[in-house]
């Protein structure tokens, strides 16, 4: 084989967005708007923060200078690890690398039993939390619904409760208020053995919205300052929506994300400068015909793309959003627009990407949306892998062997190669025609129904031991 000195690969498919240029354009212009501007902070705390780290401080308007910015996005890490239940590292936020995770605080629910669009309960919290264990594609768990069949106030805790029992994997979640938020990092804390624990391998991150534009209400900071204080993972999320809370325009509208992360950014790290911070953002247009923000826009998703171009220049991890749709059942359009986005928040490098199982522009969640997307995920991760180059994938003394008019199913090389390069679609429909019309003709959703159905039947994730379900429950009580 010959040999060559400064050879230079591509181990993946590549995808940018911006230029280094063009980052370095947008950054700037985040400063500016900054500095001139500021933003609105309604914490005592955070303002304190603020004046401290020297930004300038009146009233409520806070103004941040570009060196003091620029050195907390310095000492934030440009990785972040989360673990599984039982402590294993399972998810590193870093470069290019993603996983893919539901969403949280949605209003309704599709029942996969009845197909009735209902509001969830704390059972289809913990139903959900089982289906996310089972598939593979799914690396961590959101509470896919605001239940209402519990007190208000700790409705988050409880859904904390339901996703630790019901599945060991990671979870991102949200907390109403410090108190809140406390509960939950003590509930953890319960299940890793201690703090200390949790803190080296940590099991959940809490993220937490700012009001755009350019504002940050208490509750989203305090909490955010509270995960920095116990070292643990927080996400700060702008929501903004071109046209409306936004400039219309793509790049004004990723200035006004990137002021609002590097605002909460600063507070973060002032408080523990390196502790764990993943910037991000829902960022979408609002369709100006029917006054709904999209989540299967071409907008939404080179938006998303441009705002993790951004997280990768500041080396800070990127909570970003796919596998998502404005489509009302898991019908055509449905499959368009998860198949596409989750496509460009893989190329683009999202670490983090949230919102699989969306429909309905973010009003419903559906477990039959979530295994298909576990599938699109699936075939999505394969792209990406690329084509690997090397000796052995080359084959060059197979096709040899098997020479000008032979074929290559009974060697060797093909039995050991297959199952490693090829993708194995579980619901996609490959079969022969008779077949497929023997079988009754299955669409893609009658398969995606069949594979859920049987996951809520026959799937027991492992559970925690009593005692420990015990005193999560006690921890949830006490905030009554």
């Amino acid at each position: 084989m010959l040999r060559r000195s400064n050879y230079v690969t591509n181990s993946t498919v590549n995808f940018r967005v911006f230029t280094e240029e063009q980052c370095q354009e947008l950054h700037s212009a985040a400063l500016e708007i900054l500095e001139r501007v500021g933003v609105e902070m309604h914490s005592e705390k955070a303002l304190e923060v603020a004046k401290k780290a020297g930004a300038y401080v009146e009233g409520n308007r806070v103004k941040f200078p570009a060196a003091l910015v620029e050195k907390c996005i310095r000492s934030a890490p440009s990785r972040v690890v989360l673990s599984d239940r039982e402590g294993n590292r399972t998810m590193f936020l870093e470069g290019n690398r993603f996983y893919f995770g539901p969403g949280p605080t949605v209003t309704y629910t599709i029942d996969p039993i009845t197909g009735e669009r209902k509001v969830p309960t704390y059972a289809d919290a913990c139903r959900a939390s089982r289906v996310m264990d089972a598939l593979p594609n799914i690396d961590y768990q959101m509470d896919f619904g605001t239940i209402r069949d519990v007190e208000t106030k700790i409705l988050d805790v409880y859904l904390f409760e339901a996703m630790l029992k019901n599945s060991a994997k990671p979870i991102v979640h949200w907390a109403y208020n410090t108190k809140n938020c406390q509960a939950m990092i003590d509930m953890a804390a319960e299940v890793a053995g201690g703090l200390q624990n949790l803190q080296a391998n940590p099991t959940f991150a809490i993220y937490t919205e700012p009001v755009t534009p350019l504002v940050h209400e208490f509750n989203a900071l305090d909490v955010a300052m509270l995960m920095a204080e116990n070292n643990l993972p927080a996400i700060y999320t702008p929501a903004p929506q071109a046209g409306v809370t936004a400039p219309a325009t793509l790049a004004g509208t990723i200035v006004v994300s990137l002021c609002e992360s590097l605002s909460g950014l600063v507070i973060h790290q002032t408080v523990r400068e390196g502790a764990p911070f993943v910037m991000g953002g829902v960022i979408t247009i609002m369709d100006m015909a029917s006054t709904q923000i999209t989540y299967g826009s071409p907008e939404f998703m080179l938006l998303a793309a441009g705002l993790s171009e951004m997280a990768h220049y500041y080396q800070i991890p990127m909570f970003s959003t796919a596998g998502c749709s404005d489509a009302k059942t898991c019908d055509g359009q449905h499959a368009l627009e998860i198949s596409q986005n989750i496509l460009m928040a893989a190329l683009s490098g999202g670490n983090l990407i949230h919102d699989v199982g969306y429909i309905e522009s973010g009003m419903c969640t559906s477990l039959q949306s979530l295994v298909i997307a576990d599938e699109v995920i699936g075939q999505v991760k394969r792209l990406v892998r690329g084509i690997e180059v090397n000796e052995e994938t080359l084959a060059l003394d197979v096709i040899a062997k098997v020479g000008p008019g032979g074929n290559f199913m009974a060697e060797e090389h093909t039995f050991e190669n297959f199952k490693k390069e090829w993708f194995f679609p579980s619901l996609l429909n490959r079969r022969r025609f008779v077949d497929w019309e023997a079988a009754g003709k299955p669409t893609l959703t009658d398969n995606a129904q069949k594979k859920l159905l049987d996951i809520i039947e026959k799937h027991q994730p492992k559970q925690l031991d009593e005692k420990t379900q015990a005193k999560l429950r006690a921890i949830v009580e006490s905030l009554k």
